[in-house]
């Protein structure tokens, strides 16, 4: 059973739980699960906890999975901010065929960026962590285009839609979403205008779960599996292109989360869809490590920890199915705090104290990979530990570990063990979705930027896909948690999830000309309008970073 599922299986047992599974068949259904939505042998569902034992079991499911946190890829921001004169956009030329879709969250919808002749470009916001309105998935509610251009006549625009996109930003530096989407469907009133600059939009916020700290963390899979069917649902089998610049360290990289099989089933299944990712920003986190257990010996990993840390912590490491591994923790008194077995589920104990839990799974089913799991409580004031591993029954021997992302207080592997390779976010390795890295595209020699993720999958295709500019990215500055509407206002940051939009806005401009493309179609004409990347003895391991090379914009739209 998924580790997360193991623990949210105890509580009250008529407690409706929302969980991912995977069917064996498509058209049958468990006893006891109420149907969400559906990708194929995909589905969001809601199960009583009672039940969840019973469903699991039963032969009409293949995978079921818990709801695990979503992240907003981190991005560098910068004190750079532009205040620049509006220039206000007449709506009197067609609107595009093509839908935007994102997933992201602060969505600043009175940012003229995305208003026309005083209306909207927004069709729909659907706020996931509002207050419930009815709507079909049993949480959040829906802004349509009428409540935004009705509240855009108001003072108060976001107390008429019960919605502040920057409540979060108390800073004032920009919220993540309005930023992303701004790279792609400014219609240049303020920021630089964009090759999406006249789609509709169709917005998922996803909110912020303040988790470890960390604005950053959005909803979960559950959430986002669910926002894909709300922008497919009200596309209305328009052309549609959707961004997602989220995604974490962990999971097991090889494009078979619930998440990326759903992802999957989307882009094959209907024509002039195409989802963009960002790669991720992980080549410099520190948080992958690999190697080989031979039989009967030893490999460590010491794991360390930020001073002073007060988040949980988590690891995972995923090894081949047909090996076996035993499993100690030592800690810096050179005590074993924990020593299990294969396959075996055990507290951690310290100093008579449980400080976390080991959960391990045989045979990952989507994967066919097993899967340890190792949760450690908060505030522990550890410097570091060892994780030992030891070959019990070994064939191939190959393992893959990551530190689940922590922007509170990131612990890390020893630097001499780190591994920069098989780094790309836990989300963007599905075999159809398009991963972007970024690149300094104002260097000479336009570097790919040093902390932008690194492939390959583990199962050994090429991500990221494709580079784009995403180097002190200028574009929409949301309102901060302290105003009443936008200014004029532009801010920079820097990373992948720049650089995604960037691409996905091209893709706009495909479908725009050729609005049936299937996926196969889109990912070919995209890489064909490539410069290639230049690997030498300095980057060799560029390789894996580089993919297809530089997206070329006048490849595709050319210049008049």
């Amino acid at each position: 059973m998924d580790s997360r599922l193991k623990i949210i299986l105890h509580g009250n047992p008529e407690e409706e739980l929302a969980l991912l599974m995977r069917l064996t068949n498509p058209s049958f259904y468990p006893k006891h699960s109420k149907i969400i939505t559906q990708f194929g042998d995909i589905v969001s569902c809601r199960i009583k906890r009672k039940y969840i034992q019973e469903v699991y079991s039963s032969k009409e499911v293949k995978s079921l999975k818990a709801p695990k946190v979503i992240p907003v890829s981190n991005v560098v921001e910068h004190n750079d901010f532009i205040v620049e004169n509006q220039t206000e956009q007449q709506s009197n030329k067609p609107k595009s065929n093509v839908v935007f879709g994102i997933i992201d969250f602060g969505f600043d919808f009175t940012h003229q960026d995305f208003i026309d002749s005083g209306k909207t470009r927004f069709e729909k916001i659907w706020v996931q962590s509002n207050k419930y309105d009815g709507n079909h998935y049993g949480y959040g509610s829906m802004i349509d285009a009428n409540l935004i251009n009705a509240s855009l006549n108001e003072e108060y625009p976001f107390r008429k839609v019960k919605y502040h996109p920057g409540k979060s930003d108390l800073f004032g530096t920009g919220t993540h979403g309005t930023h992303v989407l701004g790279i792609a469907c400014s219609n240049g009133s303020v920021s630089k205008k964009g090759f999406a600059s006249d789609s509709p939009i169709l917005a998922v916020d996803m909110g912020s779960n303040y988790v470890n700290g960390s604005n950053f963390s959005l909803g979960d899979s559950v959430k986002l599996v669910e926002g894909l069917h709300f922008l497919i649902t009200e596309a209305k089998n328009r052309p549609l292109v959707i961004n997602m610049s989220l995604g974490g360290h962990g999971d097991a990289h090889m494009g078979k989360t619930l998440v990326e099989l759903a992802i999957d089933n989307i882009l094959t299944n209907w024509n002039g869809v195409a989802a963009v990712h960002s790669g991720g920003n992980y080549c410099q986190s520190k948080a992958h490590t690999f190697g080989n257990v031979k039989q009967n010996e030893k490999v460590s990993i010491p794991w360390l920890f930020k001073k002073d840390d007060i988040t949980p912590n988590e690891l995972e490491i995923w090894y081949e199915g047909e090996d076996r591994i035993n499993v100690r923790i030592i800690d810096e008194f050179n005590k074993t705090i924990l020593d299990v077995k294969p396959f075996q589920d055990k507290i951690i104990v310290r100093d008579n104290d449980e400080i976390g839990i080991c959960l391990q799974r045989k045979h990952e089913p989507n994967t066919g990979l097993n899967h340890i799991n190792i949760l450690l409580n908060g505030n522990l004031k550890l410097k570091f530990l060892t994780v030992e591993l030891t070959g019990a029954k070994i064939r191939n021997g190959k393992f893959h570990c990551y530190i689940e992302r922590d922007d509170k207080g990131q612990s890390i592997f020893f630097p001499e063990t780190v591994k920069t390779t098989h780094t790309t976010n836990s989300i963007c390795n599905s075999r159809y979705g398009i991963a972007v890295g970024a690149y300094n595209q104002n260097a000479p020699e336009e570097s790919i930027l040093p902390f932008s993720s690194s492939g390959p999958t583990v199962d050994g295709r090429m991500k990221p896909e494709i580079l784009a500019p995403g180097f002190k990215i200028v574009s929409s500055c949301s309102s901060s948690s302290l105003q009443k509407r936008a200014s004029n206002k532009l801010c920079s940051k820097s990373g992948s999830s720049m650089a995604a939009p960037f691409v996905a806005s091209l893709i706009v401009k495909i479908l725009e000309k050729e609005p049936k493309l299937n996926i196969y179609q889109i990912r070919k004409k995209l890489f064909r309008s490539c410069r290639s990347f230049k690997v030498n003895k300095e980057n060799a391991l560029d390789v894996f970073r580089s993919g297809f090379g530089y997206i070329d914009p006048d490849k595709i739209v050319p210049k008049k």
